[in-house]
């Protein structure tokens, strides 16, 4: 009899355990392809985001280039038309311009292309555009119909590529927008500011304000720049007429070079010498005075 039972509570205890095994690999291949599911699924997400990002960047960079270039030529265009019977060399001026804008163009969108077609091409702040490039940006703007003044405020440093580039877009964009909606009377003026902790650009006109309404892709466009830059946009009419874009970019702290610190070290160094040595001259004269008072004294004595 006991040992029937310890037969059956074998083979009882042998099913139970196999069972329980079974169950537990069985509801780990669940958790496991369930798991498989949801990396899929992230997999897919994250690729749709890269490819969108991809496209408003590509979006945002054949904006910056057409509207600018194509802008000028349809300000050109207009005014080679206007004076074609009247003064047909400042027509033909306008025309060289229409044509050196439309090749300025074209190479730009050249530029972009091979950056899309090239798997293994730089990041986009490894651009030919740096703040370098602002005067002659301004140059533009006044030679198209926008008369516009640069100034630069505080000491320049050493900014990244890509705070470099959308610097310039946004510059570049603004005074697209004031070109286009300031009015046949409008002025700029481009104002770079340097400070110890931040950069600012601070674009404005002093035309009529932009149409109100529904923001333009540019706006759209400055503001995406501004966010890679980790910096703020402001952008909004003036209450004295106009329309003012500025952007603001934090910069990292900055320490003391190797040469600052040599230097001061150095100078620390000979104000500690001079005054060691201030000290025991006078330690000195004073012993010597007493020593020579003494000795009259002795000898008065």
């Amino acid at each position: 009899m006991l040992l029937q039972f310890l037969v059956n509570a074998a083979f009882f205890g042998g099913a139970y355990l196999f069972g329980e095994r079974a169950w537990a690999q069985a509801r780990s291949r669940a958790v496991l392809e369930e798991r498989t599911r949801e990396l899929e699924r992230e997999r897919e997400l994250t690729a749709a985001q890269a490819v969108a990002l991809d496209r408003v960047r590509i979006a945002r960079e054949l904006h910056d280039v057409v509207a600018h270039h194509v802008s000028a030529m349809g300000v050109q265009a207009g005014a080679a038309r206007a004076v074609l019977d009247r003064d047909p060399a400042a027509a033909r001026g306008a025309l060289v311009t229409v044509e050196q804008s439309a090749r300025d163009a074209l190479v730009e969108l050249r530029q972009l292309l091979e950056t899309l077609r090239t798997p293994d091409a730089g990041t986009p702040g490894e651009s030919t555009l740096h703040l370098a490039a602002l005067p002659d940006l301004v140059a533009h703007a006044t030679e198209n119909g926008l008369p516009t003044t640069f100034a630069v405020v505080g000491e320049p440093v050493e900014i990244p590529e890509l705070v470099q580039v959308n610097l310039y877009r946004v510059a570049q964009e603004a005074l697209t927008n004031a070109r286009r909606h300031g009015g046949p009377v409008a002025t700029a003026d481009v104002r770079l500011r340097y400070s110890t902790d931040a950069i600012e650009l601070e674009v404005s006109n002093e035309g009529r304000g932009h149409l109100v309404g529904r923001p333009g892709l540019g706006l759209v466009g400055m503001r995406e720049r501004a966010t890679a830059s980790g910096g703020t946009l402001e952008a909004g009419p003036r209450s004295r007429g106009g329309f003012l874009v500025r952007l603001r970019v934090p910069l990292p702290l900055r320490l003391p070079d190797a040469k600052t610190t040599a230097d001061a070290s150095a100078t620390v160094a000979r104000v500690t010498d001079a005054s060691v040595t201030g000290v025991s001259v006078t330690g000195v004269s004073a012993t010597d005075s007493s020593a020579t008072g003494a000795s009259n004294a002795g000898s008065r004595a």
